[in-house]
């Protein structure tokens, strides 16, 4: 049986379209968001590109990730199917505590949220003497 023009086509149209898919969802892609919302256990909305996505958050970041945070989030398969919330770089809250450490000339630690006695995010004005 012969191949046709048309078959041929068709079939070199398949594997362009194929290895495309293929390079698309080939491995994982990181991208950065911000939190929307406090996680509620395993759970967090992170806006990334103007979009809110539901995105795994690790046991290990519960205590240090909330809202308002600015999150590195792995898509896992580079598809949208599996989001993991990897890491926590700063905060876009106005009132933040930032440590130095001048012998190693670089940022040691610090803190992105500050709460009131009920756990409420405050923004209060820290003093330090």
């Amino acid at each position: 049986m012969e191949v046709s023009e048309q078959q041929k086509g068709l079939l070199e149209a398949m594997r362009t379209i194929a290895q495309h898919e293929a390079q698309r969802n080939s491995g994982p892609q990181f991208q950065t968001g911000v939190v929307v919302e406090d996680p509620a256990g395993y759970k967090c909305i992170v806006r990334v590109n103007d979009t809110e996505k539901t995105c795994t958050l690790p046991e290990h970041l519960h205590d240090w990730v909330s809202k308002d945070d600015i999150v590195q989030v792995c898509d896992m398969y580079g598809n949208g199917a599996e989001l993991i919330v990897t890491g926590s770089s700063g905060s876009t809250r106005k009132k933040t505590l930032v440590v130095n450490d001048e012998d190693k000339d670089k940022l040691t630690g610090g803190v992105t949220k500050f709460a009131d006695d009920s756990g409420n995010l405050t923004d209060n004005t820290l003093t330090l003497e």
